[in-house]
């Protein structure tokens, strides 16, 4: 009894050797396995990228202040006006801005940094005027819209609509500030600025496929004409360099999400200040 079980077994673990050798080998033939992703334990402080941080929040700065500011100037020869809290606020606008766009939309915690600066306007409202308080929250406004998913504003009608009241808002109120009046002439002169957020914004926008390629070149061509009605100097020249240097960025690159923010940024920066500004030095020359 005992030799015919033990036959019975023999025989049993000859049907299953070659199942297991197949099943054991099979993974081999499955293709390249994916590599594990690396998980970065570092607290979440640790990881944020500061010098992109500062590179946006710098450049986001000089964008809204310099030219109001040179244009005031230039314009009634007075002392520039003060204002501690509303320099407070466009830091805060600017962070919030920056963290909005960097990790992504339609996250929770966009929501909680977009509330801040609308929370800050209550101590600007004894300062400016009512007008100025909705100027000033347009922007904030314009950033809870696009991260609310339903509204499907993450795409070219919505960069349009943040670059207009990005334009706008900030600037206006700024000159407003310096002067207390406000001139047509002003207002047009920010359309370079209007183009230069089309541009620069639009692959925040319209990340990827054909329409990134399509939009990033019209508003690119739209930017780089009015460029070439500046006069040629060496401004004018590094002004254009970078442009094109930033389409060939936009089609052949892809930054990573946490630099991209403050990338653009910087380089928006450069070309914007050249359009602004060199009008009003041939003015005053």
């Amino acid at each position: 009894m005992n030799d015919d079980y033990q036959a019975s077994l023999n025989r049993l673990n000859q049907l299953d050797g070659p199942q297991a050798t197949v099943s054991s080998a099979e993974p081999l033939h499955r293709g390249p396995q994916r590599r594990p992703q690396r998980v970065d334990n570092r607290p979440q402080w640790q990881q944020i990228q500061w010098f992109s941080i500062l590179f946006a929040v710098v450049s986001q700065l000089a964008i809204w202040w310099v030219y109001p500011l040179i244009y005031s100037k230039n314009l009634t020869s007075g002392q520039w006006q003060h204002n501690p809290l509303l320099m407070t606020y466009s830091l805060i606008l600017a962070l919030a801005i920056f963290l909005t766009f960097n990790r992504g939309f339609s996250r929770w915690l966009n929501f909680a940094v977009i509330l801040i600066p609308i929370v800050f306007l209550y101590f600007l409202y004894k300062q400016v005027t009512t007008q100025q308080i909705i100027l000033l929250g347009l922007l904030p406004l314009a950033l809870l819209l696009i991260n609310v998913k339903w509204l499907n504003l993450q795409n070219i009608l919505g960069l349009i609509m943040y670059s207009g009241v990005a334009t706008l808002a900030m600037p206006v109120v700024i000159f407003y500030q310096q002067n207390t009046f406000l001139t047509l002439p002003f207002i047009l002169s920010l359309l370079p600025l209007l183009f230069s957020y089309l541009y620069y914004m639009s692959s925040i926008f319209v990340p990827t496929g054909r329409n990134k390629r399509a939009t990033s070149l019209a508003f690119g061509i739209i930017l780089l004409l009015d460029v070439l009605t500046l006069p040629w100097n060496l401004w004018t020249l590094l002004a254009i360099v970078i442009i094109v240097f930033t389409w060939m960025v936009l089609i052949y690159l892809a930054l990573k999400p946490t630099y991209s923010m403050g990338f653009f940024s910087l380089i928006q920066a450069v070309p914007v200040l050249v359009m602004l500004l060199q009008p009003i030095y041939q003015q005053a020359n």
